[in-house]
């Protein structure tokens, strides 16, 4: 007896024999570029071990490269290409800096009154533009790598973006809690920067304003602290990059990303740039 056919209700709610194997797929698709990548980067890393800005700019254009083969896009593709979109490009950046300066000035300012750093203003040389440099293509590896690939890879597979973004961060985490030294308070801190630098991605449309964000503070925090911009001295704990962070001041640097990303999530959803006058 032949069955009589669905109708546009009744075909939108049938379930899809295809959709969960596609998804599984997808993700399969996307683990394998993010491990076939973090192998890359780590040869590159290796080979090029002698000079740090060397390893980090050759390890930026990997990560752009292959990301690009894995479907990441700087901008987001349904965004129209016309007019403004530079002035669209460089406010993003500009947000994405300073929310990265502001986390780093907060936990400053907090931990000086608390008695935790005494702060001296620093004296800037060159050795800031080279800082500055390696943080810039650091911050492009590592977004490419474990915020551009989870978002590309939730988006082909049908996903929400929010479980793509809790891996992100954790991703960001793992990456460094993987590393001789690293500390519970160190992992705290880069998971909470990868969860700020993946809400930008989400709500900024796109990588510009997670790069931003993210060396905008491993620079600040880094050589910016050290005597570049200001210098601090620690007597609890440290607020630094990488390992080097710990203690009280990584704690509270790693709460104050964390609300920092709670607010632009909570922006609400993506509203569009204002047009360029």
């Amino acid at each position: 007896m032949a069955h009589a056919p669905l109708n546009a209700a009744e075909e939108a709610r049938r379930p899809d024999p295809a959709g969960p194997q596609r998804r599984l797929t997808e993700l399969a698709l996307g683990a394998a570029w993010l491990v076939g990548l973090a192998a890359a980067l780590q040869i590159v890393s290796v080979l090029l071990s002698s000079s740090p800005l060397a390893a980090a700019l050759g390890g930026a254009v990997v990560a752009d490269v292959v990301a690009a083969r894995a479907g990441v896009q700087w901008t987001d593709p349904l965004e129209p290409d016309g007019p403004g979109r530079r002035a669209r490009i460089a406010r993003r950046v500009g947000l994405g800096a300073a929310l990265g300066a502001l986390a780093v000035l907060i936990t400053l300012g907090v931990s000086a009154v608390l008695g935790w750093a005494t702060v001296e203003a620093g004296a800037p040389s060159a050795s800031l533009g080279f800082a500055l440099a390696r943080s810039i293509a650091l911050a492009v590896r590592d977004e490419l790598l474990l915020t551009g690939i989870p978002f590309a890879a939730a988006a082909r597979a049908g996903l929400s973006p929010r479980p793509a973004l809790v891996f992100s961060a954790l991703a960001h985490g793992a990456a460094l809690g993987l590393a001789p030294g690293a500390s519970p308070s160190s992992f705290a801190l880069a998971t909470a920067l990868g969860a700020l630098a993946a809400a930008l991605f989400l709500r900024a449309r796109g990588v510009f304003a997670a790069v931003a964000v993210h060396a905008s503070f491993t620079s600040l925090a880094g050589a910016g602290l050290r005597g570049a911009l200001l210098d601090a001295t620690w007597t609890h704990g440290a607020l630094a990059t990488g390992t080097q962070a710990f203690g009280r001041p990584a704690w509270l640097g790693a709460a104050v990303l964390a609300i920092l990303a709670a607010l632009t999530l909570r922006a609400g959803a993506r509203q569009p740039d204002r047009p360029a006058r």
